[in-house]
């Protein structure tokens, strides 16, 4: 199967000049500590939920459901600030995005190996610990979406800015 030499819409939008903002340091750097910090918070709400004797509350639900919807935005700017790279389709990228992608997933390989076996280790100890069987899961997924972030979150925390690169070049 042959690809067309055209670029994809998604491509054309990471590309976009109107979002070179997002492509700065401190944007990245600023939008992996809002990702991590709710991602963070989401799992602290969770545990603090497991550990009453109510369980499943609206309340919690509502949390979780507003968390879910903010991190939408947030992961679109992280995302258009590393150009998509995990994102689009491998004929879609040069090869200096492709080693890019390809160093920040081997880079993070231990620690997401580390996070998945948390995820399903903290699930199943959340389970058998406190009978919450729905917010174990949900605890689980927290854990488990997190490790599947880190080569974003790495990708964006090293990448230097797009000027700098252009002068060390």
């Amino acid at each position: 199967m042959t690809t067309s030499p055209d670029q994809t819409f998604l491509a054309r939008t990471f590309e976009d000049g109107r979002y070179a903002w997002t492509r700065t340091h401190r944007v990245r750097v600023r939008a992996v500590l809002a990702e991590a910090a709710l991602l963070g918070a989401l799992a602290v709400a969770t545990l603090v939920q497991a550990l009453t004797d109510d369980g499943w509350t609206t309340a919690y639900f509502l949390a979780w459901s507003a968390g879910m919807l903010l991190f939408i935005p947030l992961h679109s700017l992280l995302n258009l600030g590393i150009r998509g790279v995990f994102d689009r389709g491998r004929h879609s990228l040069d090869e200096h995005q492709e080693g890019l992608r390809e160093h920040s997933h081997s880079s993070v390989g231990w620690p997401m190996t580390a996070l998945t076996f948390a995820a399903w280790a903290g699930g199943i100890a959340l389970a058998s610990g406190t009978g919450h069987t729905v917010l174990a899961l949900c605890l689980g997924f927290l854990l488990w979406f997190a490790s599947g972030l880190l080569p974003y979150w790495h990708l964006a925390w090293t990448l230097p800015d797009e000027e700098d690169d252009a002068l060390s070049a």
